[in-house]
């Protein structure tokens, strides 16, 4: 019965981020991750420019009525 009332370890700190000596496959997740969440935001916004150069482009050839 005393047993069930020992007192157990407690974390002591926690660090954000990732060690690079214990294995390459962590560090490698973590771009591939910020990678694709990078090029997730970035598409839309470079479509978007481009249509917009194409709209003005195409007004600019059209003739005058």
């Amino acid at each position: 019965m005393i047993g069930l009332f020992r007192r157990r370890g407690r974390v002591l700190a926690v660090k954000l981020g990732y060690n690079p000596n214990s294995s390459s496959l962590g560090a490698d997740v973590t771009f591939l991750v910020l990678g694709a969440a990078s090029i997730a935001i970035l598409a839309p916004v470079v479509g978007a420019l481009v249509r917009l150069a194409l709209r003005r482009r195409e007004r600019r050839e059209e003739p005058p009525c």
